[in-house]
């Protein structure tokens, strides 16, 4: 070995080795003091990427089960206004159950008017909690919650990070319950055409008519837009709508054998004739909703008829067929014809008595109420039915059922302006048991609903918190320092830059020996 004063070669080997410690002595304390492994992107560029993709997971599950949770706590409030109108329905039972008696002497009147109280506090209170028909909670919600992933069938990883819970069909006001006329009333039945002369009135161009064929079952929309602004007068109403119809009846085999014709009649009113029963509904424009008439073979003026109340006398009729029609839940189509034989001493409550009567609509949940000398027809569950009347040549006042005519056909469906149902009779009363016991099993499958959306929400939150406490680990294993060994670390590095100093000051103090040499 040389020894040279220029280059102090062990001088710079020291150096370099303590300048290397004192690094590793700074990201050791850097580690030590933040915790972290990963203190900048160039510690662990790839693992820190990694790291960031679980942190970002955490925050989206964090939020996610924050969003069931107020899920949670909206399907509670539900629940809890379920429970008050449950209340609410045994004590309009109740009120049923007494004026359904015969032995019941006092004032059903005053019965009825809690029990509309009642069925008004339902309303109300299914209104408060979101849960009527465009309410904020009826409907099909999707609770965001994360932790989704795209599967193989190409499923993005926001849908199966959703939760749905669909409120749609699990309205609680008394319609959706089964306790307000969701069908057909006697005022319904009722043919005239003065609604259907406002509808024309108030009509603008690009208006239609839906033609509903009781015969073949079909619906004709009819656009008589084309020279709607020529009319002038009702002869050029008349032409117009004809010449529609025959344009129609072009591409349609149906409405061209209903041969239906619009005409004046001698007093000025619209009419509408056909060679069998229909229904007319005006639609679009102005008159969007302003008609919704029901036909025999003619449409026509007629006047309301003098029935009212219990006792009335009802028209003569002959053999009268009521056939309803409905779907259960299991989607089989069923149908029962009822014969209705009513004569001049008959009233509008024998032939509530006699539908009600019908083993076959009572296990259907179908069933007919006098109100204000109509014959309403209800479905307890509020779905949909249909009601086709066909009778021999004779009549019912339209205070009844219908007008006269060869046959009647009108659907189901929800009224604008729903008809409750009432106990001022026994009959009623013994009705609306019926209808109220049909409403508890549906309030219990609503209940039962929002309990499985409330499990649904319970389960993927512990999902949820599973995954981000999985999460949370990865990201620690990966992004945190392991304090026992940086602990070593720096204890191994404070004792390499006490070794280092001193050998640098041994190596600085080296060439000193060369002096020895030059003297004499």
């Amino acid at each position: 070995m040389s020894f040279s004063i220029n280059t102090n070669v062990a001088s710079l080997q020291a150096q370099n080795y303590l300048r290397t410690n004192s690094d590793f002595q700074s990201k050791t304390i850097s580690r030590v003091t933040s915790g972290l492994r990963i203190v900048q992107s160039g510690d662990d560029a790839a693992g820190l990427a990694v790291a960031n993709g679980y942190r970002s997971d955490q925050a989206v599950l964090s939020q996610g089960i924050r969003n069931a949770n107020d899920g949670l706590s909206t399907l509670q409030t539900i629940d809890g206004g379920m429970s008050n109108i449950s209340m609410l329905l045994d004590r309009a039972r109740t009120l049923a159950t007494q004026s359904a008696s015969d032995t019941f002497t006092g004032d059903r009147s005053v019965l009825n008017g809690e029990f509309q109280n009642v069925l008004t506090e339902i309303n109300r209170q299914a209104q408060s909690i979101g849960m009527i028909s465009g309410g904020d909670f009826a409907k099909s919600m999707a609770v965001f919650i994360g932790g989704g992933r795209t599967d193989a069938a190409g499923t993005d990883s926001i849908t199966n990070g959703s939760v749905t819970v669909d409120m749609s069909s699990s309205l609680l006001d008394t319609t959706s319950l089964g306790l307000s006329s969701n069908g057909i009333t006697g005022a319904d039945m009722n043919p005239g055409s003065t609604a259907l002369s406002t509808a024309v009135g108030r009509a603008t161009a690009g208006d239609k008519f839906d033609f509903y064929l009781a015969g073949s079952g079909a619906k004709v929309t009819v656009d008589f837009s084309t020279g709607f602004t020529a009319v002038k007068s009702q002869s050029d109403l008349v032409s117009v709508l004809n010449t529609a119809i025959e344009s129609a009846a072009n591409s349609s085999t149906q409405l061209a054998a209903a041969n239906i014709r619009a005409s004046i009649d001698s007093t000025g009113k619209l009419v509408f004739t056909s060679a069998e029963a229909f229904a007319i509904k005006a639609n679009g424009g102005a008159g969007t909703g302003a008609a919704d008439l029901l036909g025999d073979a003619n449409l026509h003026e007629v006047a309301e008829s003098s029935i009212s109340g219990v006792g009335a006398a009802a028209v003569s009729l002959g053999t009268q067929h009521a056939t309803f029609n409905w779907t259960d839940t299991a989607g089989v189509a069923h149908a029962r014809t009822v014969d209705l034989t009513v004569a001049n001493s008959g009233t509008t409550q024998a032939l509530v008595d006699t539908i009600n009567a019908d083993s076959t609509l009572q296990g259907a949940g179908i069933f007919a109420v006098l109100n204000g000398g109509n014959a309403d027809f209800m479905k307890a569950d509020g779905n949909p039915f249909s009601l086709n009347l066909a009778y021999d040549d004779s009549v019912i006042s339209a205070g009844g059922l219908t007008a006269g005519g060869n046959s009647s056909y009108l659907s189901g469906r929800t009224l604008a302006s729903s008809t409750a149902v009432d106990i001022s009779t026994s009959g009623n009363a013994t009705a609306a048991v019926t209808a109220l016991s049909t409403a508890v099993q549906n309030l219990g499958q609503i209940q039962g609903h929002v309990g499985r959306a409330q499990n649904e929400l319970i389960y993927a939150v512990n999902l949820a918190q599973s995954q981000l406490t999985n999460l949370g680990t990865a990201e620690s294993r990966i992004r945190d320092a392991d304090l026992a060994s940086e602990a070593a670390n720096l204890t191994k590095a404070q004792i390499l830059m006490q070794a280092g100093v001193a050998a640098l000051a041994q190596a600085n103090a080296a060439p000193q020996a060369v002096l020895s040499l030059l003297k004499s």
